[in-house]
């Protein structure tokens, strides 16, 4: 009699598991050198987020793809693997109180290359004692990760990694001593040389003249003072004997007032405020000083008109509510800008109310204008064939108005592009200016000319290998300086040509006109002086100034170089010219 009942195959214990490890290794090698190809040779946002965002996550996918359907590990190890390493993940976000993302990007490409590195220097191990291993890596790495936490995100998208046992910065600065408020500083009427009264300097465009220094700096700049500051980009101004900057604290957003040359604080005007978002928490406008008042703007809206002498509010608005518009994503960042009787500022607003000019000594709005589309640039007051006028960057493009009145004067529209407008539009030779762009169209010089009481603009150049997003530029002798994303660089303003390339840097830059000298301040807080020649990028000095992230403007006012961000603030007396 034949047996017809079912045969089943019964596979021994002891057999061995090969898996198909090439597809796993690929994946993994291919990853890699995206990343380190963005990390050491990459400039742009959209490179840094192929390489640092876009490469880890789809490695992940293609190992899972990989492991479930072609490695050849049994099935129930497939499965089990895959929950494993999903419970791994969720762990990671799950020890985090903030920025889960940001850790899961810098943790992904060390899971991903360690399992895949481990499984193939076990291969000769029995499949039952070689799964515990790469188990124990997996869990292995979770535990790991849970001892650090994510900050944010550098300029080029990459993790700003800490221990979670080391203090934030906000817990540093409830052990700093509390600011004073009562104070009154003793001002000048006007401001005189050597005062930087506004967002990048007097005429707001980053250049230093009549200031000479040594550029020995084998022993570095004597510190004056340093100090703990609330979070925040803000950038100081210096008036006379004193120092002006925002930064938030708890639930409060601050205007300070310090003395230049101690960093005592002097009075501190409070307002219930407080703005966080991935980049960073605080205030991010720069104040502006005239005559005895400071204008300051937060980053929830809040329009105030200061005395500077004590910090006293003369007047305030809520910009939100004068250009019916919302607080944007990244906060309000434009500083504002004191051109006559007006005070000015970008709304975020829609059109017809993305610039607000408003009564600098009663804070009535005198004027509503541009176009709206977003942005975080500031407005810019310029002379443009002899004639003085306001310039905004914006998502709608460049726009010229009548400072007093806000009448348009000129516009060239721009495509909206994937990352907002960051950075300031650069003024060369008294007629020309160079709207930004951190991707796809690339930067644009523009031919600005008036005939009679018309208004013409052209295209002189576009450059897809000059890209500046976060990081302002200078213009000296017919070339530009900043940055192609966060690489240093120098730029033909005739042409747009690169020539040359620098490191890294991130971060602002100072034009010493007189030197010929570029103080660049990095994103690592690094002051480095380069010399302004198309020659070559040389590096002549360097030290370390700051600790963290470090975004804010520099600024040189009477002899001191003044520096902070989003945790500290120093201030260096730079060594006399010899």
């Amino acid at each position: 009699m034949t047996d017809k009942s079912p045969q089943f195959e019964i596979t021994p214990q002891h057999t061995e598991v090969r898996l198909r490890l090439w597809p796993a290794i690929l994946i993994v090698v291919v990853h890699l050198s995206v990343s380190l190809w963005t990390l050491f040779m990459g400039a742009t946002n959209k490179q840094s987020m192929i390489g640092f965002i876009a490469a880890p996550v789809l490695a992940l996918l293609l190992l899972i793809i990989w492991w479930l359907a072609a490695s050849r590990a049994p099935w129930r190890s497939r499965l089990v693997g895959l929950l494993l390493v999903v419970a791994a993940l969720l762990w990671t976000a799950g020890t985090q109180r903030a920025n889960a993302p940001f850790l899961l990007l810098a943790v992904l490409p060390v899971l991903t290359t360690v399992v895949v590195t481990a499984m193939a220097l076990t291969f000769r191990l029995r499949w039952s004692v070689r799964k515990w291993v790469l188990a124990g890596v997996v869990v292995a790495c979770a535990l790991g990760s849970s001892a650090l936490r994510a900050e944010g995100l550098t300029s080029s998208l990459a993790p700003v990694l800490a221990w979670r046992w080391t203090p934030t910065a906000e817990e540093l600065l409830k052990s700093a001593p509390t600011a004073k408020s009562d104070g009154t500083a003793t001002l000048p009427a006007q401001t005189g040389p050597g005062d930087w009264p506004a967002f990048r300097g007097p005429a707001r465009d980053n250049r230093v003249t009549g200031v000479t220094f040594s550029t020995d700096w084998s022993t570095p700049p004597r510190e004056l003072w340093r100090k703990r500051v609330g979070t925040g980009w803000s950038s100081y101004i210096a008036v006379g004997d004193y120092i002006f900057t925002q930064e938030q604290r708890d639930q409060q957003q601050l205007v300070t007032c310090s003395r230049a040359d101690t960093g005592e604080d002097v009075w501190v005007n409070r307002a219930e405020a407080h703005f966080e978002n991935d980049m960073g928490a605080g205030p991010r406008a720069t104040p502006a000083y005239e005559q005895g008042r400071l204008y300051t703007l937060g980053a929830t809206g809040a329009l105030q008109c200061l005395d500077a002498a004590t910090g006293k509010v003369v007047w305030a608005r809520d910009i939100k509510a004068d250009a019916q518009t919302g607080v944007p994503g990244w906060g309000f960042a434009g500083s504002p800008l004191v051109a006559g009787d007006r005070v000015i500022v970008f709304t975020h607003g829609a059109d017809g109310r993305s610039l607000i000019g408003y009564d600098r000594m009663t804070g009535e709005p005198a004027w509503k204008a541009g176009r709206g589309g977003g942005g975080y640039s500031s407005p810019q007051l310029s002379v443009l064939a002899e004639t003085p006028q306001l310039i905004m960057a914006s998502e709608a493009g460049l726009q010229s108005f009548l400072p007093e009145t806000g009448q348009l004067l000129w516009e060239q529209l721009a495509a909206k592009e994937m990352n907002p407008r960051c950075c300031q539009p650069l003024v060369a030779d008294g007629n020309r200016v160079l709207l930004g762009s951190p991707a796809g169209i690339g930067a644009r010089m523009f031919q600005i000319q008036k005939k009679d009481s018309a208004w013409t603009t052209e295209l002189v150049w576009t450059s897809k290998k000059f890209r500046p997003y976060f990081d302002d530029m200078v213009f000296h002798k017919g070339h530009i300086y900043g940055y192609d994303g966060d690489r240093f660089c120098c730029v033909d303003a005739s042409t747009g040509e690169i020539r040359w390339e620098g490191k890294r840097f991130g971060g602002q830059l100072l034009l010493i006109a007189d030197m010929e000298m570029l103080l660049v301040v990095s994103e690592k807080g690094e002051v480095i002086l380069i010399p302004a020649t198309p020659a070559e990028c040389k590096e002549v000095a360097r030290f370390k100034a700051l600790s963290g992230k470090t975004w804010n403007y520099p600024v040189l006012a009477h002899g001191r170089l003044i520096v902070r961000n989003a945790e500290e603030a120093a201030c260096f007396a730079l060594p006399a010219a010899q």
